[in-house]
């Protein structure tokens, strides 16, 4: 099922497969409620009794954050703000301070809940306290998505035969460090949520510490599914995470991000996490030195990552350790896909064009 953008309410969803014979359909109706009663629709159509596989997308968590009438002031009440760290910037490098005023700025038009940017004042927390309610407004509609497609399973008595995967493909700031939106590796942008209910191999309340990424859920599915392993993938499955086996799983990974002209409002990124430390690269793109002051964070004494300490002499061993482990994992990636990017042009108060943001 391919399921058109557009904003949630009112709606025109423009949807098309081959149920319908490869027919456009003008579906209208709030987005996460429309194609929900689609992939409930299709669970109870007729599939011979074979294996299936839904995958169910939601804009909900996406700008622009239009909540569903129902939801659209449930949280009036609830104080929100600025977290301490977005104040909390000594030591960090200076494209951060200079995000601040920007589209993915705390001080910026929060993608259009501020007319009038750049905005420092007291009044204008509430226009950033109007954002965030929204966002988590519309999640409530996913929350009822998840619960009627489990219901559905149940009520087709499939829900114990079925792997139900409920995660997300980014994270996205409320103003940790100033931000909003994703792109930097910082946590609030890299963690992503990954919940799945399978009783007859995942008992509950099972929580899995190691390092699993969005790339190791397609390998996942196929061993689960008793196919051939697919070839040329970087991830890999984790179902011997689930039978208590992690001999040989990752204890590192890389996060790259290629500067955007039509969002300039993060530099080139390449950064190395492992199970403790965090270090995060600003490559200019042309070979010559970062142009911004690197990152590296404890995460197991500074899990906010509150304190940079790349600048601490005494660390000097770690941050030569990461920097040859990034090196060999962009290499085992692929290499020079991996080197290969655009030139820093800095950070700009400038909007994206209207026809992207």
């Amino acid at each position: 099922m391919g399921v058109g953008d557009g904003p949630h309410h009112p709606h025109r969803l423009l949807c098309s497969d081959s149920n319908v014979d490869g027919d456009r359909l003008v579906v209208e109706g709030y987005y996460t409620k429309v194609v929900t009663d689609m992939a409930i629709d299709w669970l109870a159509s007729d599939h011979d009794d074979r294996p299936f596989l839904l995958i169910l997308g939601h804009k909900a968590p996406h700008t622009p954050y239009t909540p569903e009438p129902k939801y659209e002031h449930i949280f009036d009440d609830v104080e929100v703000g600025y977290p301490r760290s977005a104040f909390d910037l000594a030591g960090k490098p200076d494209w951060i301070r200079q995000r601040l005023d920007t589209w993915h700025g705390i001080y910026g038009p929060i993608y259009g809940y501020r007319p009038e940017f750049p905005d420092r004042s007291a009044a204008g927390v509430e226009a950033f306290d109007r954002f965030v309610r929204s966002l988590n407004a519309t999640i409530l509609s996913v929350d009822d998505s998840v619960g009627r497609v489990r219901r559905a399973l149940d009520d087709l008595g499939v829900l114990d035969d079925t792997l139900i995967v409920f995660a997300g493909d980014n994270g996205c700031f409320l103003g940790e460090h100033g931000m909003t939106d994703k792109r930097a590796m910082h946590e609030p942008s890299i963690r992503v949520p990954m919940l799945a209910r399978y009783p007859r191999l995942i008992r509950p309340g099972t929580v899995v510490p190691e390092q699993v990424l969005n790339i190791d859920l397609a390998p996942t599915l196929v061993e689960l599914a008793g196919a051939d392993p697919l070839p040329d993938v970087h991830g890999r499955s984790w179902l011997p995470l689930l039978r208590g086996d992690s001999e040989g799983w990752r204890r590192s990974w890389f996060y790259e991000y290629n500067y955007e002209p039509q969002f300039p409002y993060t530099p080139n990124v390449r950064g190395v996490r492992t199970d403790r430390w965090k270090l995060i690269r600003y490559p200019h793109g042309d070979g010559s030195p970062d142009r911004h002051k690197a990152e590296l964070y404890d995460l197991v004494s500074d899990p906010g990552e509150r304190r940079n300490l790349i600048d601490d002499p005494s660390l000097a061993p770690v941050v030569e350790s990461l920097r040859r482990e990034l090196d060999r994992l962009m290499a085992e990636a692929g290499g020079t896909s991996s080197q290969i990017m655009p030139i820093d042009e800095g950070i700009k108060a400038e909007l994206p064009d209207a026809a992207i943001r």
